[in-house]
């Protein structure tokens, strides 16, 4: 007689995916051991926007394009996919929409309302659950606190979450931020001083039963990105991800023009430039596939041949 497996078509295929032998996940350290996983094989990537291949997302498509085709993505494919696998394990979870802060200035709001990001309600606390805030991962659940007294701890920095007043973007006031700074063993004294990932409300729940493609909030984030004014993520090619080498971990990053590792620990940088001209389409995605284990691209994206 067949064994009757305890766990879904989809749980099981997104176990597979991420490398995580099929367990019950029940505990926030069960989620925790679920996104370090999530963090070892999904890319936060950009590259069906920049090569124009971008279709209208639904579950079903989200599940085509990264589970199935090993495709990695940004924040609304990535979380979306973490939130069906733990609802389906019983999970009190909602997606909210929140903006990130441009990480470079510190200064103004990248795409408002342009993040996707899980919070689950366990044993009545709320906790930020985010695997694709590009390589800012705490890895762990990080519980929504009035103060940012309960910080979280990763190989990529410290994490916490507290509440804010008068926190506007776009036609949202915001009620809670996400901070972040790197470990006290970095060596760049500025990445030691918290500043803000992203804003957001933790109660601003987005419909997510809604499976027609075309007006999804997955669909609506994906066209903002595109349309965003600043071409920050729809022209240039980025893909990002942990690596772990056994001993240490670093950040792997892909552009157009080179490939970065940067030590999670101290922060000093070894850095690849690509040779500047037809070569560097290939030398792009001989790392997509031998550093990210993505497919490589197909067509030039039009950054290439400037």
């Amino acid at each position: 007689m067949e064994a009757i497996s305890i766990f879904s078509d989809y749980q099981l295929q997104f176990f597979k995916r991420i490398g995580m032998k099929p367990k019950p996940i029940e505990t926030l350290d069960d989620v925790s051991d679920v996104m370090k996983a999530c963090s070892n094989v999904f890319s936060f990537e950009n590259l069906d926007i920049v090569s124009n291949s971008c279709e209208p997302l639904n579950k079903d498509v989200l599940i085509k394009q990264v589970i199935c085709n090993n495709q990695g993505g940004l924040c609304y494919k990535i979380n979306t996919l973490l939130y069906h696998f733990l609802l389906e394990f019983g999970f009190k979870i909602h997606i909210i929409r929140g903006s990130v802060e441009n990480q470079e200035t510190h200064s103004d709001w990248n795409i408002p309302t342009g993040h996707m990001i899980n919070i689950i309600n366990f044993e009545n606390r709320l906790y930020v659950v985010d695997v694709a805030f590009g390589c800012n991962l705490s890895l762990r659940p990080i519980p929504i606190t009035d103060d940012g007294s309960e910080v979280v701890e990763s190989c990529t920095g410290l994490y916490r979450v507290r509440k804010v007043e008068n926190c506007v973007s776009g036609k949202y006031n915001y009620t809670h931020i996400l901070e972040h700074r790197k470990l006290d063993s970095f060596l760049i004294e500025s990445g030691k001083t918290w500043v803000t990932g992203y804003a957001f409300d933790p109660l601003l729940i987005v419909d997510n039963n809604n499976n027609n493609e075309k007006t999804t909030h997955q669909t609506l984030v994906q066209q903002l990105v595109i349309d965003d004014p600043t071409k920050e993520f729809s022209t240039k090619p980025l893909a990002t991800k942990i690596v772990n080498d056994g001993s240490s971990f670093s950040i792997a990053t892909l552009t157009a023009n080179s490939f970065t590792l940067t030590d999670c620990k101290t922060g000093q940088k070894t850095k690849t430039n690509f040779d500047n001209d037809k070569s560097s389409f290939e030398q792009f995605n001989q790392h997509l596939i031998s550093i990210f284990n993505l497919p490589p691209l197909k067509t030039i994206p039009p950054i290439f041949l400037n």
